[in-house]
């Protein structure tokens, strides 16, 4: 839940993709459940429309029948759900961008150019911090933090092991509770291949939509370990000694992450306070070098989303951290920002505006 309060969008991409698979699932569906595939696919795909077509691929492979029977309902269903999400997306490619293939080649530009790649690494780097590791080529992988890319596909596999031994006497039921688990697992493998082999960077939130689907089969793995271990005390003392190992790692991982994100959100407020003191205030407009949007935010004005002076998006004040002001601001007044986290943070104001924020028995 690190991200859910957050303005990402993996987040609700992960819940849509989790309803969507489990309705699907369903033995007995009914007009409600089709149109709560339809739900959760649309809003993973209006959240990331690459995410909802990596989650629809494995659903619209076996409604067609190509790993069991064919299902045109459901069929019907994934592609209601990703034609609804994906439409206002389309709709604001040709609004905003000139058209879907103009978007798509800007939001490559933006990620730094998708490719075939080992991006994999990136994930691996990002895993201990920081939450976005782009470039990652400055920092390294740190060994100990990757047992949890150990831990959870040996979870995951003991899981489907242990459904496959208990489904093996079921006859139809056990067979299908067994291929409902593998669906799981497929489509959390197909959530995170564009983000291992095409994205030039890593975030852990990538990720969130395979974690949530592989916590299914995982989950189950680790009930399967914790009732052989009640048989065996060799087998419990090492599920005791992998879990603590575990928490040993991550818990002091989310703090630290946590107390550097604590630290940016305060870096946020004390900008905050030095604009208000400069007489910015909304309706305002923020331009800098980054962080623009959540500043502007806890500010109360708009992010600018391009550099200009002039016109409807000219900035009423620059945030810059550790960078040059452009040309036309180098006459704008300077006001460090003191006792940030991160050091560096200026905010640079017009001269009129620092002008009419000047005290009266000053100006004289």
């Amino acid at each position: 839940m690190f991200y859910a309060g957050a303005a990402m969008p993996n987040h609700y991409t992960a819940m849509g993709a989790v309803a969507a698979v489990g309705l699907f699932l369903r033995a007995a569906p009914t007009p409600l459940t089709y149109a709560g595939i339809g739900a959760g696919l649309a809003v993973a795909t209006l959240m990331r429309p690459n995410d909802g077509a990596a989650v629809a691929t494995p659903l619209l492979l076996v409604g067609l029948g190509v790993l069991a029977p064919r299902s045109w309902a459901r069929v019907l269903a994934v592609l209601g759900g990703v034609v609804a999400g994906a439409l206002p997306w389309v709709i604001e490619a040709y609004v905003r961008f000139g058209g879907v293939r103009e978007r798509l080649a800007d939001a490559s530009d933006v990620q730094g150019g998708l490719r075939p790649l080992a991006a994999i690494t990136a994930q691996f780097t990002a895993v201990d911090g920081p939450l976005l590791c782009r470039p990652c080529g400055a920092d390294q992988i740190r060994t100990v933090a990757l047992e949890w890319w150990i831990l959870l596909p040996v979870l995951v596999a003991v899981g489907l092991w242990a459904v496959g031994l208990w489904a093996e006497g079921l006859g139809a039921a056990g067979r299908a509770t067994r291929g409902a688990l593998w669906l799981a697992v497929a489509v959390g493998v197909c959530a995170a291949l564009p983000y291992l082999l095409l994205v030039p960077y890593g975030a852990p939130r990538f990720l969130l939509p395979s974690h949530a689907l592989l916590a299914l089969p995982a989950g189950i793995g680790l009930l399967a370990l914790a009732d052989r271990a009640r048989a065996s005390r060799a087998l419990a003392a090492a599920l005791a000694v992998v879990l603590v190992g575990h928490l040993a790692v991550q818990l002091p991982l989310a703090h630290g992450n946590g107390r550097i994100q604590a630290g940016a959100r305060g870096d946020w407020a004390r900008v905050t306070e030095v604009l208000r003191e400069q007489g910015v205030r909304a309706p305002c407009v923020l331009q800098g070098n980054t962080s623009v949007i959540p500043l502007a935010y806890v500010s109360g004005c708009v992010a600018a989303p391009r550099a200009s002076r002039t016109g409807p998006e000219r900035p009423t004040a620059l945030v810059l951290r550790e960078g040059r002001p452009p040309h036309w601001a180098r006459d704008w007044r300077r006001h460090p920002v003191p006792d940030t986290y991160a050091p560096g943070w200026t905010v640079l104001v017009p001269p009129q505006t620092a002008f009419r924020n000047t005290p009266t028995d000053m100006r004289s």
